[in-house]
């Protein structure tokens, strides 16, 4: 829009200036409209552009609050182009239905140029956002997944593209919010990622790099509890194993009770069912993870295994598995005498035992073991 020389008012002071400002608040664009522009949109827009009036249904609706119709102009005006759009308008130009209004050069065609190109400057209050944070990578199948946190600061605009840039390669994908996925990458080769956040103004500096990962062909993460069994009750010594498996290897297997950490489980037993389940995936026949686990420690309840498997890249994967506990009173019974069954009965029934009247350290008790397909054996799951 051409720039001439002209008589300014803002928050009540005047100057002469040949030019606009280099930057002008949001609070000096609200005063100048208040003081210079809402008495010419009072007598000569307000008719039409009011809520029912010829105009009512554009975005451009005014009422009687000088401070509202500041809002309204600001929030339409984002652009020198809506700018001019206004300014032609007030003119008669582009079609306007209430004709000309204003003179091209008059003195209210001259507080409206200046306002409008007061609402334009506002924009160097933004700022490109600050880097995307918590970067963090995971390999797929010649590309990876790069997730990560929104900028602290989005500059004051809202964040429109993330683009992920792999290093190296400058491999890159771009996402409106985590995650973004970057394709075109070489399995076998490693790789970090950095994110950068865009908005109106421009693309924020890089984050931080991400961890190394590399890809690798039909990438497969698994792990498994067999034992202890889902649903199921458990009493005295057994095990807590099952298996794991990943394309990038497991590093090790850790074993959770009721969320709390309870040991590493030694880890690289056979497993032939696993291998023939799993061929493409390395290792996968020496998959399994076991330790002896006493059940009778725990209280009687409901408590909960997680078994969690990382891989060589650091990415995790885990499972957990919810069973029942049913235990005598002592968590481990050392007397070799201790279970008298001379005075017990018997009676079996599919894949169960009951047994009534065992002794066990001296006091009686009605017992159910029932067949266990995992532990390949009869199992104590009811004391009474």
């Amino acid at each position: 829009m051409t720039r001439i020389a002209r008589i300014t008012s803002i928050a009540g002071l005047i100057a002469v200036s040949g030019v606009y400002p280099h930057h002008v608040t949001a609070q000096e664009a609200e005063s100048y409209y208040i003081s210079n522009v809402d008495s010419i949109v009072q007598s000569k827009c307000i008719d039409c552009h009011v809520s029912g009036g010829q105009a009512g249904s554009t975005s451009l609706r005014f009422t009687s609050s000088a401070s509202g119709n500041h809002g309204v102009f600001d929030s339409y005006v984002i652009s020198p182009a809506r700018a001019d759009r206004v300014l032609t308008k007030i003119t008669g130009g582009a079609g306007h239905g209430g004709g000309a209004q204003i003179s091209a050069g008059s003195a209210d065609y001259q507080k409206f140029e200046q306002y409008m190109q007061y609402l334009t400057d506002t924009s160097s209050d933004v700022t490109v956002p600050s880097p995307p944070r918590n970067v963090s990578a995971e390999a797929g199948d010649k590309s990876a997944t790069v997730t990560f946190s929104a900028p602290a600061d989005d500059g004051g605009a809202e964040t429109t593209e993330y683009t992920a840039t792999s290093n190296p390669g400058g491999f890159s994908g771009t996402c409106s919010a985590s995650p973004c996925l970057v394709e075109g990458l070489a399995n076998g080769t490693a790789y970090s990622f950095t994110v950068t956040a865009t908005n109106e103004v421009g693309e924020s500096a890089p984050s931080e790099q991400s961890n190394s990962i590399t890809p690798a062909e039909s990438l497969t993460r698994a792990v498994y509890i067999g034992e202890p069994v889902e649903g199921e009750t458990h009493s005295g010594v057994g095990l807590v194993r099952g298996w794991a498996i990943a394309s990038d290897g497991i590093t090790k297997v850790e074993i959770w009770i009721d969320g709390v950490y309870f040991q590493d489980a030694p880890y690289g037993g056979a497993r032939g069912d696993v291998g023939n389940a799993f061929p493409d995936v390395p290792g996968s026949n020496e998959s399994g993870f076991a330790l002896t686990f006493n059940y009778s420690n725990l209280s009687k309840g409901d408590h909960t295994v997680k078994a969690i498997a990382y891989t060589t890249d650091g990415a995790t994967r885990e499972t957990t598995a919810t069973f029942t506990v049913d235990r005598f009173p002592n968590s481990f019974i050392t007397a070799g005498d201790a279970v008298i069954l001379d005075s017990a009965s018997c009676t079996v029934s599919g894949d169960e035992i009951s047994i009534v009247d065992a002794l066990v350290e001296q006091s009686p008790y009605d017992l159910l073991l029932k067949w266990r397909r995992a532990e390949q054996g009869f199992e104590i799951v009811e004391i009474r």
